[in-house]
């Protein structure tokens, strides 16, 4: 089968964490598809480009083919980013029809949340009588109602959520990263009312997830130094971005707490970087808390092996509303492979750390419940500590990529072959 991904982010794994389109064209590839993943020559949040002056430009990485689309410049979450939303769509246009004259797709699978490529790839692939699956990553334009001061009466919000709904309709399946998908549809009425009806039977559910392999493989070959995994101490890791939207100011007050009561057998090693991060060391060091040590952001590649090392990961957020539908944090996943207990602040639907009794959640916005937690776990017996480990790695298979691919390629198999009437 070929099959052709639109995905404004998606990147080879060297260039950051959005890597769930090249770990299913690996493994869709060694079933014998063919795959392309269409994606912007931008890569956010970084410097690079790789393609400005040509209309996009090939380049394979590991294996997987990646076409990255001509993309302009830009920094942070401004103007620039918000053209290059419509730039991309505009530009993906143009190379899909330009391959397909050469070469027909046999499904095209689009990864939102930017709803503008997506409208883009589900016309085409109407006009072309290609069967399409549409991923949604994260709800636009409801996490932009839930975020800033436009509400849902704005017109623009207005006619965002009409393209939402197009887009949902006319789509042959629709598949949501988070479990509470459905729950999402119904609240919004759009499964029994109005024009463009959204079928309830053709939405699934696929998370993100980890390569159990390739996850193994890294914590064998690529093992980190750092003198404080290799202590006696109980450590507690902490491993991602270090933005005001993360929150990790609740571990470095954590630590603070622990000082205070004379808790010494304890550490926390902060693994990455961000617009925070050096306030919270100036915090650290101006309260002299010697039991928190900050590391820069490290390659995935060397992930597996401090997260092995630990005694507890953990994660901390916001409160937030789309919780309510569910998680698809990258890190949960890397976490589970780890065979650790895990420790978040964060409250949601459908929440996996209950699920498989892998951890606990706490209060949100809480150091001092964020504390008792840790304490609980530390203080855990032996029996129960290792079966909190072995309920890690029991999640991790069912995440395991292997077991999503066997999803997704359900989904197409399922699609593939479908004739389109031009009108609709």
């Amino acid at each position: 089968m070929k099959i052709w991904i639109i995905n404004h982010y998606a990147i080879p794994p060297a260039f950051g964490g959005l890597n769930r389109h090249y770990y299913f064209s690996k493994k869709l590839k060694k079933r014998g598809h063919k795959v392309k993943i269409f994606s912007s020559g931008k890569i956010h949040n970084t410097d690079l480009n790789f393609s400005t002056k040509n209309l996009y430009n090939i380049v394979e990485s590991d294996g997987v083919e990646y076409t990255f689309i001509k993309s302009m410049n830009y920094s942070g979450n401004g103007i620039g980013r918000l053209l290059s939303f419509l730039q991309f769509p505009i530009n993906t246009y143009r190379v899909i029809s330009k391959f397909f004259k050469t070469e027909k797709p046999d499904v095209i699978y689009a990864s939102s949340p930017e709803l503008f490529a997506t409208a883009v790839a589900v016309w085409f692939a109407k006009r072309k009588r290609i069967p399409i699956l549409v991923e949604i990553r994260d709800l636009w334009p409801e996490s932009v109602v839930a975020y800033t001061s436009l509400t849902k009466r704005n017109l623009i919000i207005k006619l965002l959520y009409k393209l939402e709904r197009w887009i949902y309709s006319k789509c042959d399946a629709l598949s949501f990263t988070f479990e509470g998908g459905k729950d999402y549809i119904v609240s919004s009425g759009w499964d029994k009312k109005g024009k463009n009806l959204v079928d309830m039977n053709k939405i699934h559910y696929v998370n993100n997830g980890v390569d159990i392999k390739g996850f193994e493989e890294c914590a064998k070959k690529w093992l980190a130094t750092d003198e404080e995994l290799d202590s006696d101490k109980f450590k507690v890791v902490y491993a991602g971005s270090i933005r005001r939207v993360n929150s990790v100011w609740i571990i470095v007050e954590c630590a603070k707490l622990f000082k205070e009561k004379g808790i010494d057998d304890i550490s926390f090693i902060i693994y990455g970087d961000g617009t925070e991060k050096e306030a919270l060391e100036k915090e650290a060091k101006k309260n002299n808390l010697t039991n928190v040590a900050f590391r820069s952001r490290v390659d995935k590649k060397y992930i597996p092996s401090i997260l092995q090392r630990a005694d507890l990961n953990v994660f901390v957020g916001e409160d937030d509303p789309m919780n309510q539908y569910g998680l698809s944090l990258n890190k949960l996943f890397d976490y589970m492979a780890a065979g650790k207990p895990i420790l978040a602040n964060i409250k949601s639907g459908y929440d996996n750390i209950l699920k498989y009794q892998c951890g606990k959640i706490v209060q949100s916005g809480s150091p001092k419940a964020f504390g008792d937690g840790i304490l609980s776990i530390k203080n855990m017996d032996i029996a129960e500590y290792e079966q909190v480990c072995i309920n890690s790695l029991k999640a991790a298979k069912d995440f395991d990529f292997e077991n999503l691919t066997d999803k997704l390629e359900q989904i197409f198999s399922k699609i593939a072959g479908r004739a389109y009437d031009e009108t609709e």
